[in-house]
């Protein structure tokens, strides 16, 4: 899980830049690709919240400090 996790992140990561491309573009005077900037941002905060969500549902599973406690007793 905690690798599709990772793996969610790094398509929000991919999904906001493809964002940044398509408005970036002006500065190299072209037209602002609309297609990109929806695309990415919609893609972005999907993969984000997706990620979000499903790390939320397995904390536990990241933060499982029971063990650490009893052991240094």
């Amino acid at each position: 899980m905690r690798l599709f996790i990772t793996t969610l992140s790094l398509f929000c990561v991919i999904s906001f830049g493809y964002a940044l491309a398509g408005y970036g573009s002006s500065l190299f005077g072209n037209p602002i690709n609309l297609e990109y900037v929806f695309g990415g941002l919609i893609g972005g905060f999907f993969f984000g919240g997706l990620a979000m969500f499903l790390w939320y549902r397995h904390r536990k599973d990241f933060f499982d400090y029971e063990d650490d406690n009893n052991s240094q007793a």
